[in-house]
């Protein structure tokens, strides 16, 4: 048997298209309040049951300052640039650095004449002693022989004044060399102490100074900060940044969370379109500020707690970028 269909009764038709377009646009509406409602509650509490952190992309961090004063001459990296161990980074002109070392240079060449003159006056003391000890010793036998022979009256008492005389002249000169020889010998010990001190401190200052070079102490890329020619720098300032070593993300915890977090747990890294797995590497007993960017307007927080997560060798991530690290998520995680 044929069906018969219903017709839409024409003078119906505007009511049943006004109840079929208002049906659906409360659907809509209605789906638009539970997106919107759903999205504010996991924009409110979503952190407490789904592992969603915040985090910074780090390296082992390497500052190359300024070891003294002076004045950028030269610069031969650019930021981002990778660096070996030994590179040139920039030279700096330091007039005090070249002042002291050409002051120590003086000093050691004052220090190194005074020695000569000492060697010498030590060589002619020693010339002088064996010459001296004999003149000593023949009038002191000269004087043994006139005491024998002074009471038989063939040695008059003037002769006999002359010898010893002599003798005392003769041993007051064997002491003098000797008081000569023996502070000769101090002072040039001293000396060669003091050109061993100087000659370090030379040796060190030309090492830091090195021509003026700054050489990169570690390999590792360059951070954003570079100086410019012409620059003049302080002791101590902070010139560059070398990030170096193995890629690590430092991330915020929530302050409360329901989730298991445990240390090599396996997480899920994201960045935009880039994408890494990592793994947590420690849950560290210290806080830290948390950045302005990654700040909840909604629930605002002075401190978190840190969680360092260690990256696979190979990953997309440039240094400091932003990511966000998840895996967990009421009690199921689905990182591997």
């Amino acid at each position: 048997m044929k069906r018969l269909h219903k017709h839409p009764r024409i003078d119906t038709l505007g009511k049943q298209q006004r109840a079929t377009s208002g049906k659906l646009g409360r659907l809509v509406y209605l789906g638009l309040v539970l997106i919107f409602v759903g999205s504010l509650g996991y924009y409110l509490i979503g952190g407490m049951f789904v592992l969603s952190i915040d985090g910074t992309v780090l390296k082992e961090r390497h500052a190359v300052g300024a070891s003294y004063p002076g004045k950028v001459i030269e610069v031969y990296v650019k930021e981002g640039d990778k660096v070996e161990s030994g590179t040139r980074l920039l030279r700096l002109e330091s007039f005090d650095t070249v002042k002291e070392i050409a002051n120590l240079a003086l000093r050691d060449s004052e220090l190194s004449v005074r020695e000569g003159q000492l060697r010498g006056k030590l060589a002619a003391v020693k010339a002088v002693m064996p010459l001296a000890e004999r003149t000593a010793r023949e009038s002191t036998s000269t004087v043994a022989q006139f005491d024998t022979v002074s009471g038989r009256g063939i040695v008059s008492a003037l002769t006999k004044d002359d010898a010893l005389r002599g003798s005392l002249q003769a041993a007051e000169r064997v002491a003098d060399l000797t008081s000569q020889e023996t502070s000769a010998q101090i002072e040039l010990d001293l000396l060669a102490n003091s050109r061993k001190i100087s000659n370090a401190a030379i040796a060190q200052l030309n090492g830091i100074y090195d021509d003026g070079y700054l050489r990169a102490s570690t390999p590792g890329v360059l951070g954003a900060k570079v100086p410019i020619p012409g620059q003049v720098v302080r002791f101590g300032d902070e010139l560059m940044e070398i990030n170096g070593g193995k890629s690590y993300i430092l991330a915020y915890l929530p302050d409360q969370y329901l989730f298991s977090i445990e240390e090599g747990m396996p997480v899920n890294v994201r960045s935009g379109s880039e994408y890494s797995n990592g793994t947590i590497d420690a849950i560290l007993t210290v806080a830290d500020a948390l950045p302005d960017e990654f700040q909840n307007m909604f629930r605002p927080r002075d401190r978190s707690r840190l969680v360092r997560i260690a990256l696979a060798e190979k990953n997309p991530f440039a240094v400091s970028q932003k990511v966000t690290v998840s895996g967990c998520g009421f009690g199921y995680c689905w990182a591997r």
